[in-house]
């Protein structure tokens, strides 16, 4: 079975059919860039969504929006992850894994991602520490530490302007409305490994989910993980997933599916809290 916390995160290989239309409308745009903007959420809100393999639940995956503090000398609000294995799953793979995004309220950029994960196989924890708001041209300082042993520098080269991690670029997908058709490319790290990411707006749907059936966005990507001199790696096949966002004021994202040579996989929305503070994109 792959490992369940890369499912949860960037799933794997496959788009899974849906019913949406393309209507008449602007036409389509392509571009490596969001628009530069604060980011589209609010301090305390939070997503729970359930992970499934053919039906059978295999993990829990919580989103939450934290406070905001300051890194890089600029305001950041927190964004973390977590990947719990539930049932079954838990005999198959150690996963209770954490995944913290600093954002620039500002900008919408990340500043810094952290992540505390089991290893594919076996009880070691892999940590890793990417600082963007240090990346100097078109290289990124990345830190790996194993365990408790001393952290390996791990250098990332990049070629695009902007470099995202798995949160922040969710993040961002809320706040992209563009034309049906419209095209984006984009370097987006999960875990300690860099991804080149190509997404496509599908069109607009209605989609049911255990919340109910809402107005949706599919968006389609096509990825391969890169190494460390941003050429893409042997070991990587290309994978495809879809990610449905609502339509809506709230732009949440609801299900992410994909195909998988163990059968279909979908992280669905199960909870939604709304969060207490002030939207930081107005």
């Amino acid at each position: 079975m792959p490992r369940l916390a890369a499912v949860c995160l960037l799933v794997a290989c496959g788009n899974a059919p849906a019913t949406s239309t393309t209507p008449k409308g602007p036409s389509p745009i392509t571009t490596d860039r969001f628009a530069t903007s604060p980011p589209l959420v609010t301090p305390g809100e939070h997503m729970s969504y359930r992970l499934q393999l053919q039906g059978m639940q295999l993990a829990t995956y919580d989103l939450a929006i934290g406070e905001i503090t300051a890194i890089g000398g600029k305001k950041a609000i927190v964004v973390q992850s977590h990947a719990k294995a539930t049932g079954l799953a838990q005999v198959v793979a150690k996963v209770d894994d954490y995944f913290t995004s600093w954002i620039d309220v500002e900008s919408g950029r990340p500043l810094r991602w952290s992540t505390d994960e089991y290893a594919t196989k076996g009880s070691d924890k892999e940590r890793t520490d990417a600082r963007f708001f240090e990346r100097a041209g078109d290289t990124v300082p990345i830190d790996f530490h194993l365990n408790d042993q001393p952290p390996v520098p791990e250098p990332q080269k990049v070629s695009l302007p902007d470099v995202w991690d798995y949160n922040s670029f969710l993040v961002a997908l809320r706040t992209w409305d563009a034309p049906d058709g419209s095209t984006l490319t984009a370097e987006v790290m999960r875990s300690r490994y860099m991804w080149h990411v190509e997404m496509k707006v599908h069109g607009r749907t209605k989609l049911v989910t255990a919340l109910g059936e809402f107005p949706a966005i599919q968006l389609d990507g096509h990825t391969y993980k890169v190494d460390r001199k941003n050429q893409k790696a042997a070991d990587s096949e290309p994978r495809d997933f879809s990610i449905w966002i609502s339509d809506d004021d709230g732009r949440v994202p609801l299900q992410n599916v994909a195909k998988t040579d163990y059968g279909d996989i979908k992280l669905e929305i199960t909870d939604y809290a709304p969060g207490t503070g002030a939207r930081l994109r107005q």
